[in-house]
């Protein structure tokens, strides 16, 4: 289950550190071929590191509350919207560390309903009603978009 309680960072839970996720890209891609995206001014849940192959940028990205990553296009810093895509190699070379996140999970649409106060999400999920309030607020389309966010 992908919607674990705390997952948005809106709720106290495990906290991933950013300086191992730092090391394992820096120790398999080489410092030269790696770039780190720091938050530039917007509050995200999740860690990016930029992977400069020979003829494309792929972004890497872990939820920092949740051994979770997932690979997007490039894109620039401040476009926070994220096309997520699946990358075998880069799959591959993440396994041992993290769970890997695939396009059809990141797409699955989010479903949920508000009944007065109480919001129904029908997505599997364990979020608490904190985190809910939140889906209400910020609208996502699908998991990816809960999972790695840039809610404040």
């Amino acid at each position: 289950m992908l919607l674990q309680a705390g997952i948005t960072g809106f709720q106290p839970t495990l906290s991933i550190g950013e300086s191992e996720f730092k090391a394992v890209c820096y120790s398999s891609f080489g410092s030269n071929r790696v770039t780190f995206v720091e938050g530039s001014g917007s509050m995200k849940n999740f860690y990016e590191c930029i992977i400069n192959r020979e003829n494309k940028r792929v972004h890497v990205l872990l939820n920092s509350h949740y051994p979770f990553v997932a690979f997007t296009t490039s894109r620039e810093a401040e476009d926070h919207y994220l096309t997520f895509i699946n990358d075998i190699e880069l799959s591959n070379t993440f396994k041992p560390y993290y769970k890997v996140l695939y396009l059809e999970q990141l797409n699955e649409p989010v479903n949920y309903t508000q009944q007065g106060k109480n919001i129904i999400i029908k997505n599997e999920n364990n979020l608490h009603q904190d985190e809910l309030k939140q889906l209400v607020y910020w609208k996502p389309k699908t998991v990816g978009e809960i999972v790695f966010n840039y809610w404040d």
